[in-house]
Protein backbone atom coordinates (compact mmCIF):
# COMPACT_ATOMS: atom_id res chain seq x y z
CA UNK A 1 0.00 0.00 0.00
CA UNK A 2 2.98 2.33 0.25
CA UNK A 3 2.84 2.90 -3.54
CA UNK A 4 -0.50 4.72 -3.30
CA UNK A 5 0.01 8.45 -2.71
CA UNK A 6 -1.74 9.98 0.27
CA UNK A 7 -4.30 12.76 -0.08
CA UNK A 8 -1.71 15.24 1.25
CA UNK A 9 0.75 14.15 -1.46
CA UNK A 10 -1.93 14.47 -4.15
CA UNK A 11 -2.84 17.94 -2.87
CA UNK A 12 0.83 18.96 -2.93
CA UNK A 13 1.22 17.65 -6.48
CA UNK A 14 -1.91 19.49 -7.60
CA UNK A 15 -0.71 22.75 -6.06
CA UNK A 16 2.71 22.30 -7.66
CA UNK A 17 1.24 21.70 -11.14
CA UNK A 18 -1.66 24.15 -10.92
CA UNK A 19 0.24 27.24 -12.14
CA UNK A 20 1.38 25.40 -15.29
CA UNK A 21 -2.09 23.97 -15.87
CA UNK A 22 -3.75 27.39 -15.51
CA UNK A 23 -1.19 29.28 -17.61
CA UNK A 24 -1.19 26.76 -20.46
CA UNK A 25 -4.97 26.25 -20.38
CA UNK A 26 -5.71 29.99 -20.61
CA UNK A 27 -3.11 30.41 -23.34
CA UNK A 28 -4.55 27.47 -25.30
CA UNK A 29 -7.97 29.17 -25.40
CA UNK A 30 -6.40 31.80 -27.69
CA UNK A 31 -4.38 29.47 -29.89
CA UNK A 32 -5.49 26.94 -32.45
CA UNK A 33 -2.95 24.26 -31.71
CA UNK A 34 -3.16 20.50 -31.87
CA UNK A 35 -3.57 18.90 -28.46
CA UNK A 36 -0.51 16.93 -27.44
CA UNK A 37 -0.56 13.63 -25.57
CA UNK A 38 -1.36 13.70 -21.86
CA UNK A 39 2.20 12.69 -20.93
CA UNK A 40 3.59 15.60 -22.96
CA UNK A 41 1.05 17.96 -21.40
CA UNK A 42 2.04 16.89 -17.88
CA UNK A 43 5.69 17.55 -18.73
CA UNK A 44 4.72 21.00 -20.07
CA UNK A 45 2.66 21.72 -16.95
CA UNK A 46 5.62 20.72 -14.78
CA UNK A 47 8.16 22.82 -16.72
CA UNK A 48 5.95 25.91 -16.71
CA UNK A 49 5.18 25.39 -13.01
CA UNK A 50 8.89 25.12 -12.17
CA UNK A 51 9.65 28.31 -14.11
CA UNK A 52 6.70 30.04 -12.45
CA UNK A 53 7.79 28.94 -8.96
CA UNK A 54 11.36 30.11 -9.62
CA UNK A 55 10.13 33.53 -10.77
CA UNK A 56 7.57 34.04 -7.99
CA UNK A 57 9.40 32.46 -5.06
CA UNK A 58 11.03 35.73 -3.95
CA UNK A 59 7.67 37.54 -4.06
CA UNK A 60 5.87 35.02 -1.89
CA UNK A 61 8.66 34.28 0.58
CA UNK A 62 9.90 37.74 1.52
CA UNK A 63 9.90 38.24 5.29
CA UNK A 64 8.80 41.90 5.26
CA UNK A 65 5.88 43.69 3.67
CA UNK A 66 2.30 42.59 3.23
CA UNK A 67 1.18 39.77 5.51
CA UNK A 68 -1.57 37.55 4.06
CA UNK A 69 -3.62 34.80 5.66
CA UNK A 70 -2.39 31.35 4.63
CA UNK A 71 -5.47 30.57 2.49
CA UNK A 72 -5.14 33.88 0.57
CA UNK A 73 -1.43 33.34 0.12
CA UNK A 74 -2.05 29.85 -1.34
CA UNK A 75 -4.94 31.10 -3.51
CA UNK A 76 -2.79 33.93 -4.90
CA UNK A 77 0.25 31.71 -5.47
CA UNK A 78 -1.62 28.84 -7.11
CA UNK A 79 -4.51 30.55 -8.91
CA UNK A 80 -4.62 34.35 -9.02
CA UNK A 81 -1.04 35.14 -10.08
CA UNK A 82 -0.99 32.31 -12.70
CA UNK A 83 -4.15 33.85 -14.22
CA UNK A 84 -2.44 37.24 -14.40
CA UNK A 85 0.68 35.67 -15.93
CA UNK A 86 -1.47 33.83 -18.50
CA UNK A 87 -3.36 37.04 -19.39
CA UNK A 88 -0.07 38.90 -19.89
CA UNK A 89 1.28 36.07 -22.06
CA UNK A 90 -1.89 36.02 -24.17
CA UNK A 91 -1.79 39.79 -24.62
CA UNK A 92 1.92 39.69 -25.51
CA UNK A 93 1.36 36.83 -27.94
CA UNK A 94 -1.74 38.31 -29.61
CA UNK A 95 -0.23 41.79 -29.94
CA UNK A 96 2.53 40.42 -32.17
CA UNK A 97 5.15 41.95 -29.83
CA UNK A 98 6.78 38.55 -29.39
CA UNK A 99 7.43 38.27 -33.13
CA UNK A 100 8.76 41.84 -33.38
CA UNK A 101 11.14 41.15 -30.50
CA UNK A 102 12.38 37.85 -31.90
CA UNK A 103 12.90 39.37 -35.36
CA UNK A 104 15.10 42.06 -33.81
CA UNK A 105 17.09 39.23 -32.23
CA UNK A 106 17.39 37.50 -35.62
CA UNK A 107 15.09 34.62 -34.70
CA UNK A 108 12.11 33.37 -36.70
CA UNK A 109 9.79 31.32 -34.48
CA UNK A 110 6.76 29.50 -35.83
CA UNK A 111 3.76 31.85 -35.88
CA UNK A 112 1.02 31.07 -33.37
CA UNK A 113 -1.68 31.31 -36.06
CA UNK A 114 -1.61 27.89 -37.73
CA UNK A 115 -3.00 28.98 -41.12
CA UNK A 116 -3.37 32.05 -43.32
CA UNK A 117 -7.14 31.61 -42.91
CA UNK A 118 -6.88 32.16 -39.14
CA UNK A 119 -4.46 35.06 -39.57
CA UNK A 120 -6.69 36.81 -42.12
CA UNK A 121 -9.75 36.79 -39.87
CA UNK A 122 -8.16 37.20 -36.43
CA UNK A 123 -8.08 40.99 -36.31
CA UNK A 124 -10.02 41.91 -39.42
CA UNK A 125 -11.97 45.14 -39.21
CA UNK A 126 -15.07 45.93 -41.24
CA UNK A 127 -14.52 45.28 -44.94
CA UNK A 128 -16.34 44.12 -48.04
CA UNK A 129 -16.02 40.46 -49.06
CA UNK A 130 -16.29 38.61 -52.32
CA UNK A 131 -16.47 34.88 -51.63
CA UNK A 132 -15.71 32.87 -54.77
CA UNK A 133 -17.28 29.42 -54.65
CA UNK A 134 -16.16 26.21 -56.33
CA UNK A 135 -19.15 26.25 -58.69
CA UNK A 136 -17.99 29.60 -60.15
CA UNK A 137 -20.56 31.77 -58.36
CA UNK A 138 -19.70 34.66 -56.06
CA UNK A 139 -21.26 35.77 -52.78
CA UNK A 140 -20.86 39.44 -51.84
CA UNK A 141 -21.14 40.66 -48.28
CA UNK A 142 -19.69 42.80 -45.55
CA UNK A 143 -17.43 41.53 -42.80
CA UNK A 144 -18.84 43.24 -39.72
CA UNK A 145 -19.70 42.29 -36.16
CA UNK A 146 -21.69 39.07 -36.22
CA UNK A 147 -19.61 37.58 -39.04
CA UNK A 148 -17.55 34.54 -38.14
CA UNK A 149 -14.80 32.39 -39.63
CA UNK A 150 -14.36 28.91 -38.17
CA UNK A 151 -10.89 28.10 -36.89
CA UNK A 152 -11.48 24.36 -36.65
CA UNK A 153 -8.97 22.50 -38.81
CA UNK A 154 -10.72 20.97 -41.81
CA UNK A 155 -13.92 23.01 -41.46
CA UNK A 156 -13.28 26.52 -42.74
CA UNK A 157 -16.92 27.61 -42.63
CA UNK A 158 -17.75 31.28 -43.05
CA UNK A 159 -20.74 33.17 -41.67
CA UNK A 160 -21.26 36.45 -43.52
CA UNK A 161 -23.66 38.47 -41.36
CA UNK A 162 -24.63 40.99 -44.07
CA UNK A 163 -25.20 39.94 -47.66
CA UNK A 164 -24.85 42.54 -50.38
CA UNK A 165 -25.18 42.51 -54.16
CA UNK A 166 -22.82 44.00 -56.69
CA UNK A 167 -24.44 45.43 -59.81
CA UNK A 168 -22.76 45.38 -63.24
CA UNK A 169 -21.40 48.90 -62.69
CA UNK A 170 -19.58 47.71 -59.56
CA UNK A 171 -21.85 49.43 -57.02
CA UNK A 172 -22.57 47.56 -53.80
CA UNK A 173 -26.12 47.42 -52.37
CA UNK A 174 -27.38 45.86 -49.14
CA UNK A 175 -29.78 42.96 -49.72
CA UNK A 176 -33.36 43.78 -48.67
CA UNK A 177 -34.58 42.37 -46.37
CA UNK A 178 -31.21 42.01 -44.58
CA UNK A 179 -29.92 38.46 -44.30
CA UNK A 180 -26.85 36.44 -43.42
CA UNK A 181 -25.35 33.37 -45.08
CA UNK A 182 -23.43 30.39 -43.77
CA UNK A 183 -21.00 29.14 -46.41
CA UNK A 184 -19.52 25.68 -45.87
CA UNK A 185 -15.74 25.58 -46.09
CA UNK A 186 -15.71 22.90 -48.78
CA UNK A 187 -17.57 25.25 -51.13
CA UNK A 188 -15.12 28.15 -50.83
CA UNK A 189 -12.44 28.56 -53.47
CA UNK A 190 -11.19 32.03 -52.54
CA UNK A 191 -12.13 35.07 -50.43
CA UNK A 192 -11.36 38.65 -51.48
CA UNK A 193 -11.24 41.42 -48.88
CA UNK A 194 -11.97 44.93 -50.13
CA UNK A 195 -11.11 47.58 -47.57
CA UNK A 196 -13.54 50.49 -47.46
CA UNK A 197 -15.62 49.19 -50.35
Amino acid sequence: MSDIPSSAELTSLASLLSPGVIILWVRSRFRDANQSKLADQVISFALISVAYRAATYPLFHVQAGLILPEWLWQFSLNFLVPLVVAAVLVFFDRSEQFYKLTQKLGLRPTHHEPTAWDFAYRSRGPSYLLVHLNDGSTVAGVWVEGSFASSTPGDRDLLVSQLWTVDPSGSWHCVKPPRAMLICGGSIRMVEFIEGG
